[in-house]
Order: structure tokens, then sequence, then C-alpha cells
């Protein structure tokens, strides 16, 4: 067996709100098919899920009409069953999986909100025990995040030159974190990057020295191989991975809920500030429209802070 870590990303394309990269860690065999040994406790699909606890693609699981019910249940009931504390506040649950959550706590809207938001305690209990007594060699390790708000997204970006390497960077500050953490030998499975095929540079960046063994790369997949002094990681970076493999799909799922968390405490704010202003989830013109209706209540100094310069 092996350590398993799903990575993958949510809010990478708004203009508003932050990016957030997460990932999901299982003691399982490389090539196990989660979905299947979870079987009782987990559905993959909504259809016929019942009282099982959906993991899928996050665009699966939650839309703006369907409600955070179906997120908030998995993520949170995850965490319970993996022996740590459920949190019962937002503050608890980014304590509980990032590294430095100061900077999602230092902006205005920052609200702690009481958790859930949108299921209810019985219903997590009930997902937590099924996640519990799920049988199986597998076993639940954790879930990890990078929360990147605004004005550290803008200025990631002058770093970096661009926000692809922005993305993959947090990425890799999640492999680390996870090099810190879990003993042995570790298989990363991460959604690809848009449409990059060719990971090695990148890699090699991270690893400056080490053998690197590149062993496929494709359209659908690209597999690389690096040697450390006392361990191997794997690193597949697979088109659809959350809809492939289970770990990327609770990973997906994470981003999503931590995201929609930190946007309901955005809008709150700013609907308070403007009278009649709708929320927005910040894409697209409809980030645009929100971004007109508050941009007089911002300096120059106070919109690189709030909206993302790309």
């Amino acid at each position: 067996m092996t350590t398993v870590i799903g990575i993958d990303e949510a809010g990478y394309g708004p203009s508003l709100g932050p990016l957030v990269v997460g990932s999901a860690a299982f003691r399982a065999d490389a090539d196990l098919d989660l979905w299947s040994e979870l079987d009782g406790a987990v559905a993959r699909r909504r259809r016929g899920a019942g009282e099982k606890v959906l993991v899928a693609d996050s665009k699966v699981v939650y839309a703006q009409g369907r409600g955070l019910d179906r997120l908030e249940r998995a993520v949170l009931a995850f965490i319970g069953s993996g022996g740590g504390t459920r949190p019962s506040r937002f503050a608890g649950l980014l304590e509980a999986v990032c590294e430095r959550p100061e900077g999602v706590l230092d902006v205005p809207w920052w609200e702690d909100l009481a958790l859930p938001v949108a299921t209810t305690p019985d219903e997590l209990d009930r997902a937590t025990g099924l996640l519990a007594e799920a049988s199986g060699p597998s076993r639940f390790l954790g879930l990890a995040a990078q929360i990147v708000p605004a004005d550290v997204f803008n200025r990631l970006v002058d770093l970096h030159g661009n926000k692809a390497t922005l993305l993959f960077q947090q990425n890799m500050a999640l492999v680390h974190r996870a090099l810190r953490r879990y003993e042995g030998d570790l298989t990363f499975l991460i959604d690809k990057h848009g449409g990059r095929h060719d990971y090695a540079p990148l890699l090699a960046n991270n690893f400056f020295g080490r053998s690197l063994r590149e062993d496929r790369v494709s359209p659908g997949r690209s597999s690389y191989r690096v040697d450390l002094p006392d361990r191997r990681l794997w690193f597949h970076f697979i088109e659809k991975a959350d809809a492939c493999h289970l770990p990327p799909a609770l990973a997906s799922m994470t981003c999503k809920y931590l995201r929609e968390l930190c946007m309901k405490c955005f809008n709150a704010y700013w609907c308070g500030l403007v009278d009649g202003l709708k929320p927005t989830a910040g894409y697209a013109a409809d980030g645009k429209r929100f971004i007109a209706a508050i941009r007089h209540l911002l300096s120059d100094e106070q919109a690189r802070a709030v909206i993302r310069q790309r």
C-alpha cells in the first residue's frame, strides 16, 4: 500500500474570490478503485445515492440551484470519520485544513460562520457513521488546502508572470506538505492544468538535483517518478482526474466547499453596503456586474485586494 493523494482546484478562472487548491489523502493501493471499496458508504453519482455520501467532481455535486448540502455533508463527514473533530465553525475548518489561513481571516468580510450551513448535524452524524463503518483495508488520512485570496493571487501572478505557474506552485505546496506529513512512498493524482501535457520542467524546479523519470506524456495522462533518498514519489496528471478517481474528486469538493464559504462571507459584506446588490459567484459577466457595483467604494489599492488583476 502507499499514500494516495488527490489534488484539484476551484476558482482558477473568476475575477472575484479566492483560488482554492486542495488535497485528499488515503492509505490505499495505488491502482485501487476507492469508489468500489467504499461502496457501502459512498456514491459516485447523484441519482440513487440515497443516504450514501456523494463523492464526485464538484461540478456534478454542486450547482447554484442545488445548494451546498451534498458538498458540506461529504467534506465535514470525512473529517469526522478520520478521527478528527468535526469543525462547528468556519475558523475551525480552516484550522483543520490550512497551514496558514491568516489571509482569509484578515479581510474585512471575514465571518466565522457556524457549521453546517446547509445540512443538519443529524445528517452529518449519519454520514460520518457510514464512512467510519466502511469496510476495506484502505484508510482516509485527511484533507488539506491552500486558499489564495485576491491580493495574494495578484502578488503571486506578478512574481511568477502568469497564473498557470501560480497554480502549479500551489499544487507543489500541498505536495511538500504531504511529504512532511506522511511517510513512505506517495502517489499524487492531479487534475491536469488546462492544455499542458509536459510537467517535467516544473517538477524538476521543485525537486532540483533529484532523479526525475518520465513514464508517459499524453493528452489524457502524464506520469513521472521522482526518486528521493528514502522514498519514491509518483505524479500522475490526469485529464478530468476528479471524474476518474475518488481522491481528486474529494479534493475537488473540498476546494469548492471552502470557496463557497468564502464567497458567502464576501457577498454578505458587499451586499450589505450596496442596496439591492445581488450575490455573485465571481465569474465572467456576472463578476463584472458586481465589480461595477462596488468599484466606487474602493481606492485603487483596495481594488487590488478585492479584484483579481489578470
